[in-house]
């Protein structure tokens, strides 16, 4: 699948999971058949508590979502889900050593024996108390990822990072044409509906209240006006016709004159019916705080590899090195060279030294 009307038509149906959760296996499995997949998931993980809770899922078979939920302490990729970038990528044939990913504790008792070979996994969301993504695994015969594949899914992942956020914001519920408004009436956030030349067509009350506070946005007479830099810009975006926006769903911070900062997404609201005609939906929100983990602020500080990355994470749940190695599927040689290498990146000697060194990192899950 290329960047044409196919990739588009995929783009409007993600869209159309934001306002109808139901939608979601179906955009999976459109999504599998584009990468040449075999089964595709959205997971939610709890990195203090280990756990994992695959909210949706594309032909995954039962025995094996309860499998992979029960290992979820031992996957490796979890260290990685929290130090990569949102919407970055990972290719299991590219970024690991596939071959001891396959020898992985992990992969032997929930992959293994199921003729599956790669596995495609994009950060999207981080909260203070977990991090979501989604992935697509493929089968042997398929054999690795194609670029044009990997290219494909770093494409889709703001897309689907947006309508996962927004589906979010309005509670998991399925929301038709005819309960929209009730929906997002329903909100503390503020949600508007509105036009591409800023015709509102619906406020709820907190967009009432955001609006007359006249700090980033405001009404005037029925139509949304830009009060800062940031704000002009958003509305700018939002009425290009749609040949030139190209895209249905939009990400933008908008900064007042105090400092305080709104999270603004919109999307085209395609689906929504007759009721309200092919508006937008525009949330306004407060930004989350990140997820910064020990883990992830000494993958910044200290510029450890992947591998080193995820040694780190087992010795962190207090795995010896020869448990490490089973775990990630390495011989302890090699676990050993990538600990050395951790060792003389932190200025630390021993095991003990370095947990306490990588704790005392700053990490607002710990406040």
């Amino acid at each position: 699948m290329k960047p044409d009307e196919a990739f588009s038509d995929l783009i409007g149906r993600i869209y159309d999971c934001a306002l109808d959760t139901s939608l979601w296996p179906t955009a999976l499995g459109e999504i599998t058949e584009a990468l040449g997949g075999v089964m595709a998931d959205l997971v939610v993980s709890h990195p203090l508590e280990r756990t994992q809770k695959f909210t949706i899922l594309y032909n995954w078979p039962k025995d094996q979502i309860a499998l992979a939920q029960a290992n979820a302490p031992i996957n490796p990729g979890l260290s990685l889900g929290l130090t990569a970038p949102l919407c970055k990528v990972f290719c299991s044939s590219r970024d690991l050593d596939i071959e001891a990913f396959h020898r992985s504790r992990y992969w032997q008792n929930c992959f293994a024996g199921r003729g599956l070979y790669d596995y495609v996994v994009t950060p999207i969301t981080r909260t203070v108390t977990s991090f979501s993504t989604w992935g697509v695994v493929g089968s042997e015969a398929k054999g690795p990822y194609t670029d044009e594949e990997i290219e494909l899914a770093r494409l889709l992942s703001p897309h689907i990072k947006r309508a996962v956020e927004i589906s979010g914001v309005i509670g998991q519920q399925r929301v038709e044409a005819g309960t929209l408004r009730a929906a997002l009436e329903a909100l503390a956030t503020p949600a508007l509906i509105i036009e591409p030349n800023g015709a509102i067509l619906f406020c709820n009350q907190a967009a009432d209240r955001e609006l007359a506070s006249r700090q980033v946005l405001r009404e005037h007479k029925g139509r949304l006006r830009a009060v800062t830099q940031d704000a002009m810009k958003l509305l700018a975006g939002l009425s290009l016709p749609d040949a030139s926006r190209n895209t249905k769903g939009h990400d933008a911070f908008l900064t007042d004159a105090t400092g305080r900062t709104l999270h603004a997404t919109w999307a085209e609201l395609e689906q929504a019916g007759e009721e309200i005609g092919s508006p937008m939906l525009l949330l306004l929100r407060e930004p989350e705080a990140a997820l910064t983990t020990p883990l992830l602020s000494a993958a910044s500080l200290y510029k450890l590899t992947t591998a080193e990355i995820q040694v780190l994470g087992q010795v962190l749940h207090g795995h010896a090195l020869t448990d490490t190695a089973e775990i990630l599927g390495l011989a302890r040689s090699t676990v050993k060279t990538h600990l050395d290498a951790i060792y003389r990146k932190t200025q630390t000697n021993r095991q003990s030294e370095l947990v306490a060194r990588i704790m005392s990192l700053a990490s607002p899950l710990r406040q």
